[in-house]
């Protein structure tokens, strides 16, 4: 009787060490951070506005007054094409064409995806007056929401606008004639999806330019092919 009692006792000591270490592995595994974890989206955007230093804005666009050639993008800033091509194509450009004085970039806003995109496109034209668009727009693909989430709020917006460096956020009724002007100008070309592009020498007529991905190698060698004459 003894031997059956302390043999359960032996057997139920060893299922509560069991239990115990296997609780301090579940507790191990939640704490530790996944190695394979993405950074969440967003962040300061210090090295976006960083990357934008030094280079002349006018309005609308980015670079020498002087470059040779123009390149123009129809964007919508809710747009996730948008934000790819931000992300993985212009840094190679701003620092091959742009700081090098061979292409000024030119942006028309457009808000075919919903009221979220309407906000931030007038907001960013507004900053355009204090030739600030670019960085407004930069942080705004890099804390890019879900689409029509309503996550353009006024919250959202004001942190974009003191991150980018703007002194006010006016988006009235000239904002609004920017717009409309862009989207008028898209209408004209046939300009129907987002990012679409054009490109050409400056001052000359510029040709729709339809990149075949969303990579610096698609547009390098059109750009070269300009840069040539």
């Amino acid at each position: 009787m003894r031997s059956v009692q302390r043999s359960s006792m032996l057997i139920r000591l060893g299922l509560l060490a069991g239990l115990a270490v296997i609780a301090v592995l579940v507790a191990v595994v939640i704490a530790s951070p996944a190695k394979n974890d993405s950074p969440p989206k967003g962040g300061s955007g210090a090295a976006t506005v960083s990357a934008l230093k030094g280079i002349p804005q006018s309005g609308v666009t980015l670079g020498s007054p002087d470059a040779p050639v123009t390149m123009v993008e129809f964007a919508d800033l809710q747009c996730p094409f948008c934000a790819e091509y931000s992300q993985n194509v212009l840094p190679t450009l701003i620092d091959r064409y742009v700081r090098t004085g061979k292409v000024q970039l030119q942006l028309r806003l457009l808000r075919f995806i919903g009221p979220d995109s309407d906000r931030l496109a007038r907001v960013a034209v507004a900053a355009a007056a204090q030739d600030r668009m670019w960085q407004f727009v930069e942080l705004a693909y890099l804390r890019q929401g879900a689409e029509n989430s309503g996550y353009a709020n006024d919250a959202f917006i004001n942190r974009l606008a003191a991150d980018a460096g703007l002194d006010k956020t006016d988006a009235g009724a000239a904002a609004e004639r920017e717009v409309r002007q862009a989207e008028q100008a898209a209408r004209t070309l046939g300009v129907d999806s987002t990012p679409s592009f054009l490109i050409g020498r400056t001052g000359g007529p510029l040709q729709r330019f339809q990149p075949s991905d969303l990579t610096p190698g698609a547009f390098v060698p059109r750009i070269d092919k300009e840069l040539r004459g």
